[in-house]
């Protein structure tokens, strides 16, 4: 679909990788230069970037890595001249990536990138169905006009980027159609009052929660869908999944009481029209009491592939792979991975239809990164990965943002 706002940016074969440069000498071997970078046999990729706590203008002038990991353990980097807070997605077509100035695609051919300037603060990234390519998210920030958000769209030909009016924390790919919900709507917030319930008695800058189709963009612009009465939203996770035009997730927010509720939401984009359950144990109690405070609820993950037999699966802080009933809200923990996150300890999981890959950090600065399959029907074990030596050679200001996996892992 043509986009009039659409800036389509050169393609081009020139890579603006850093080639084999290393914070000491025991990482030279394990930072490829771009000429050679091939996936291989990876098993699992994910993306280190500066803490972005320690400083803005730090974070944005140093480096970050996509690290490639195989089933030895031993692991590959690729040097990018940086992002924030980056994701990576995979598919038929290989490993999509991006930096602040690039996209790039590694196949098992080799690495091809292209120019798209943008924001480092990235949101989500996407395959297209069919290895048509990827698609991505990055947040611009507040505008002389409300908020902006920019959306890419990167296949064989090149990467074109147009602007997108909010900030659409969460994103959910329904076939070949990409829908965001933003917590902060910009210039679309006034639109808002005219729908019963869409604001809080509580926090009169609370806002309600926008749903809007960014991908393909109608007339050169984002398409807003419906409106949600849900302010002060706890963490979102970045990939939701969709069937059939439903985009579920689960939500932790206040109503315009300002009453907190946690919840399984089913929100359809054709309609506009939304469904959502608490969130009680086997007994019916809120899952508040026993099974997940709010604390540890904050520290969920799951992905767009996360619904399973009518039932949302994802990670809980704890390190128990919980499972939601989408039309009634039950939730059972189904086994413990033994990957919690908390103080000192960071955990992601990645779903496939096979498997579930989760994969841990630990802030000590001695142990190594933790990876495990687990099958997903039977909730065994299948590999356990140790990933060592990372914070030795690149120090402690990198943090694992996104993860990866090959289809059909």
């Amino acid at each position: 679909m043509p986009l009039p706002r659409l800036a389509a940016l050169a393609a081009g074969a020139v890579l603006a990788l850093t080639a084999c440069t290393t914070p000491d000498g025991a990482a030279k071997t394990q930072i490829i230069k771009p000429a050679e970078a091939k996936l291989g046999d990876t098993v699992l990729a994910f993306y280190l970037s500066p803490d972005s706590e320690a400083g803005t203008s730090t974070a944005e002038s140093r480096p970050a890595y996509l690290v490639l990991v195989q089933a030895d353990g031993s692991k590959k980097l690729i040097e990018t001249s940086g992002m924030r807070e980056p994701h990576i997605a995979w598919s038929g077509r290989g490993l999509f990536f991006s930096d602040d100035t690039r996209d790039y695609i590694l196949g098992k051919d080799g690495l091809v990138s292209f120019e798209n300037k943008k924001s480092s603060l990235q949101q989500s990234a996407f395959a297209l169905p069919d290895d048509q390519g990827f698609l991505a998210v990055y947040n611009e920030g507040f505008s002389d006009s409300g908020y902006t958000n920019q959306v890419a769209v990167t296949t064989g030909a090149g990467s074109q980027l147009y602007q997108v009016e909010g900030n659409y924390y969460m994103n959910a790919l329904c076939g070949g159609v990409l829908n965001g919900i933003a917590t902060q709507a910009g210039t679309h917030l006034p639109a808002s009052a005219g729908v019963p319930g869409m604001r809080s008695k509580v926090d009169t800058a609370a806002e309600p929660e926008l749903l809007s189709q960014l991908y393909p963009a109608t007339e050169g612009r984002e398409k807003v869908l419906a409106w949600r009465a849900a302010f002060d939203a706890g963490d979102h996770n970045r990939h939701v999944p969709c069937h059939n035009g439903v985009v579920t997730f689960l939500s932790d927010y206040a109503d315009a009481d300002g009453k907190p509720h946690m919840t399984v939401v089913s929100w359809d984009t054709r309609t506009g029209e939304y469904t959502e359950r608490p969130l009680v144990d086997a007994q019916r109690r809120p899952i508040s009491e026993e099974l997940s405070d709010p604390e540890t609820f904050s520290q969920k993950s799951y992905d767009a592939r996360a619904v399973r037999d009518g039932h949302l699966e994802w990670l809980a802080g704890d390190g128990r792979i919980m499972s939601t009933g989408i039309a009634s809200g039950v939730t059972v923990p189904r086994f413990d991975t033994g990957l919690a996150s908390g103080v000192n300890s960071s955990s992601q999981a990645a779903f496939t239809e096979q498997s579930i890959h989760l994969i841990q950090e630990t802030f000590d600065g001695t142990t190594p990164i933790r990876i495990k399959r687990f099958d997903r029907a039977s909730g065994d074990l299948v590999t356990e990965i140790a990933v060592s030596g990372l914070t030795e050679q690149l120090g402690l200001e990198f943090n694992l943002r996104s993860i990866a996996v090959p289809p059909g892992a």
